[in-house]
């Protein structure tokens, strides 16, 4: 068996985060984003100030809303709500969790949320992503001088690589350079599809997940979004683990 390394969680402004170009992968490869700035993100690290906290009064879904001065974000969890015990609106926090999107919406799905008491550490993160994005420019420069040489994408690759720089820094950087393709006109919403899947496999006693998944053609990410909001929103329930029913 393979054994998957845990994904560093990088530092970053939430402007940084939210106007980033969403991508969607196949199998054990998390989906990520690619920032304005051309970094390649799967897990961040945010630090602000709490503005909106709600949790359900069954604990199934909660979300906190975090601004750092740049932009907020809204970092959201089903069933695991005690991570949002312990804070509360006006608390500065340090958020760890997944970049995730849903409906046009980029999200972080937490794993870490740590009360910060000392307003310094603030000022002190926004130094360090302030010298972070000084390193990085310095290396965008060089793959632009690069792609000025040739437009082999391989070829920049090695000249990257000769001067010390990732080979997957070097396509993150040119992808963040590209123009976004244009969304596709009267896409249908993934809610809709998934319901009219719920209720066409439904044998009574609901349908199975992993069934709703296969009939959708969709990634196990997108299903499981699109799932915890029709539970959080009331639309479905559970009438036992595995199955999924509409109300």
């Amino acid at each position: 068996m393979v054994e998957r390394k845990r994904l560093t969680a990088i530092k970053m402004d939430i402007r940084g985060i939210v106007d980033g170009r969403y991508f969607k992968t196949e199998g054990f490869e998390s989906n990520y984003i690619i920032t304005p700035n051309g970094l390649r993100i799967s897990r961040a690290r945010i630090m602000g100030t709490i503005m909106t906290k709600f949790v359900t009064e069954d604990r199934n879904y909660g979300f906190i809303v975090i601004d750092d001065g740049t932009e907020t974000i809204r970092a959201k969890v089903f069933k695991n709500t005690k991570i949002f015990d312990n804070v509360d609106v006006g608390d500065i926090v340090d958020v760890v969790g997944k970049v995730r999107e849903y409906d046009g919406e980029i999200y972080l799905a937490p794993e870490i949320v740590r009360k910060i008491d000392n307003p310094n550490f603030l000022i002190l993160r926004k130094a360090e992503l302030l010298e972070q994005g000084k390193d990085f420019n310095e290396i965008k420069e060089r793959v632009r001088a690069f792609k000025k040489q040739t437009s082999d994408m391989d070829e920049i690759k090695k000249l990257a690589e000769a001067e010390g720089i990732d080979p997957d820094v070097v396509e993150s950087i040119l992808a963040s350079e590209e123009e976004e393709p244009p969304k596709e006109e009267n896409k249908k919403s993934l809610k809709d599809t998934v319901l009219k899947i719920i209720e066409k496999l439904d044998d009574g006693a609901g349908a199975e997940y992993t069934s709703i998944i296969a009939e959708s053609k969709l990634t196990e990410a997108e299903v499981e979004d699109v799932i915890n909001e029709l539970l959080s929103d009331g639309t479905c329930y559970e009438p036992r683990p595995g199955r999924i029913k509409v109300l």
